[in-house]
């Protein structure tokens, strides 16, 4: 199964792939695909032959990379028009990386085998591919960003990634699978994550209770508390950040009278967080 933020719970039934369209909102493209976008790359995992973008700053100079991953149900190419990551990748010198899940989705919660893809394999032989094109990439600043079934896959990889060091994740949260993380790095992995208050299929509160789960899995903060709001700046007027008590390493930030969608700046807040947590955990 691939879960959609477990609406599953909420709504009382039981999800099958074919439904999982209904896991994004997919809106009017709000402007066209930049011509620096590389469409249609290619990499071989698992014999399978798996597809993917790529946007890389026009000065050259690479300072992270940001895998992202598209709701159930997307192609690529709508989620860049969603998404206007191109001024965060100039201004950060960021390499935006955004692969095709098979079928249009991801294999977020289930052993893989059969029919079910090894997507965590398959998003970190992707990292390895771009560590060896960009050998100048500095490894702590390697995250993942997904929105719902995307978001889903995010967290999974904060568990189970070998390359992963942070995630940002938009309309979905934090479980962790079979109950039983085990990312096997020695470092924590720092998650931020949005929701939009009036988002109908995964309810803010599930996004909260979340938080104090994925602090205790993921982060070195010794004690779990409240979320608390935080001061961000340059934030917009509609949203609010919060964490948990005395821990730097997790955030939620909150976007009023939003709903189940690609929520605007997500990417560039998300990675204004990581990237300090990063630096501030390996200081």
């Amino acid at each position: 199964m691939i879960r959609c933020g477990l609406f599953l719970i909420f709504l009382g039934c039981t999800i099958n792939y074919s439904l999982l369209t209904g896991c994004t909102n997919p809106s009017t493209p709000s402007h066209s695909t930049d011509n620096s976008w590389i469409h249609e790359n290619e990499l071989v995992f698992d014999g399978l032959s798996r597809t993917y973008s790529v946007y890389t700053p026009t000065n050259g100079e690479y300072q992270g990379l940001v895998v992202v991953l598209h709701g159930s149900g997307q192609t690529v190419e709508q989620h860049i028009s969603e998404l206007e990551v191109e001024s965060t990748a100039e201004e950060n010198g960021l390499i935006i990386a955004v692969p095709a899940g098979v079928d249009n989705g991801w294999n977020d919660e289930d052993p893989p085998g059969g029919d079910l893809a090894d997507d965590v394999g398959f998003i970190d032989a992707l990292v390895t591919e771009f560590k060896t094109t960009y050998p100048s990439l500095p490894n702590k600043q390697i995250f993942a960003h997904g929105f719902s079934n995307g978001g889903g896959l995010a967290t999974r990889l904060a568990c189970e990634s070998n390359q992963i060091r942070g995630i940002g994740v938009v309309g979905n949260y934090y479980i962790s699978i079979n109950g039983n993380c085990q990312n096997p790095s020695v470092y924590p992995i720092p998650g931020w994550f949005g929701a939009g208050t009036e988002d109908e299929l995964v309810l803010i509160e599930s996004v909260r209770d979340g938080m104090s789960n994925y602090v205790a899995d993921l982060t070195d903060c010794q004690n779990t508390g409240n979320l608390e709001p935080v001061d961000v700046t340059d934030l917009p007027s509609n949203v609010e950040c919060k964490q948990i008590t005395n821990c730097t390493s997790a955030r939620l930030c909150e976007y009023n009278n939003r709903g189940h969608e690609v929520l605007p700046n997500s990417i560039s807040l998300a990675w204004d967080f990581l990237h300090e947590a990063v630096e501030r955990n390996t200081e």
